[in-house]
């Protein structure tokens, strides 16, 4: 038996995004606690730039639901017909389709990697792309295409940050975690604002720049995800919970 199944895990995410991944979380056995700690929203500064960019690209790639959503409040006229729009995954392919009406190309591996890899390799090959995305989030379409020899804009179409600080602050200890998943900087700042963390529950951070923050804010990381997103958590924390054994030689 997996050592994560019945544990309790809290999530750390925004609410509809704690909500995908404690659905996934049951699915494999394991106890989703969710506790809002980030809030997003669109960037309408960005609706002037969104346009003009959009009229010199041929293709514009979402590199998150949220994008999609954020893309299309932007541009209440829509999209140019000549448009083709690229999408990072599943659930942004079917945002796009409900908001612009069409979805034209779908990373099948759904990360920003497969998705600049996957237009780099469309035909006809793209000229220039305009990706939409999160302020401050990942470059790794951009990043793909650009080495590719692809140009690519880029416009943050929204932004996420931590939730406010709470009037009075949430004692977990009485949840009996077995972890804590922080998937960004600005979830630890959010957990923060809203809960007191017990001192002994693992915290496990999604890559270097989460836990640089959570040790500057007196967490201690006891694992840190080697891949991206829910399934590099969950392989961090079932490695901290069954380490490997070390060969006796």
């Amino acid at each position: 038996m997996s050592p994560l199944r019945g544990r309790r895990v809290l999530l750390t995410r925004s609410h509809e995004d704690n909500q995908r991944w404690a659905e996934a979380l049951s699915a494999r056995g394991i106890l989703p606690v969710v506790l809002t700690c980030l809030a997003t929203e669109p960037r309408p500064e960005a609706a002037e730039e969104l346009a003009r960019e959009l009229a010199l690209c041929d293709w514009l790639a979402l590199a998150s639901r949220r994008a999609a959503q954020a893309a299309a409040l932007l541009l209440p006229g829509g999209l140019p017909k000549r448009l083709r729009v690229a999408c990072v995954g599943t659930a942004t392919a079917a945002e796009a389709r409900a908001v612009f009406g069409r979805a034209d190309l779908v990373a099948a591996l759904g990360t920003g990697a497969a998705l600049g890899a996957e237009l780099a390799a469309a035909r006809p090959r793209p000229a220039r792309v305009l990706v939409a995305a999160a302020l401050e989030g990942r470059r790794d379409v951009e990043d793909a295409l650009e080495a590719a020899g692809i140009e690519a804009r880029r416009v943050a179409v929204y932004r996420t940050q931590p939730t406010e600080p709470a009037e009075e602050r949430l004692e977990l200890g009485a949840l009996a975690l077995d972890a804590i998943f922080l998937a960004s900087p600005s979830a630890v700042r959010g957990l923060l604002n809203q809960a007191l963390p017990p001192a002994g529950v693992p915290i496990v951070t999604l890559g270097p720049s989460t836990s640089e923050a959570a040790r500057a804010a007196g967490l201690s990381v006891r694992a840190e995800a080697r891949t991206r997103g829910l399934e590099g958590l969950l392989a961090a924390l079932h490695e901290h919970l069954d380490p490997p054994r070390k060969d006796p030689r």
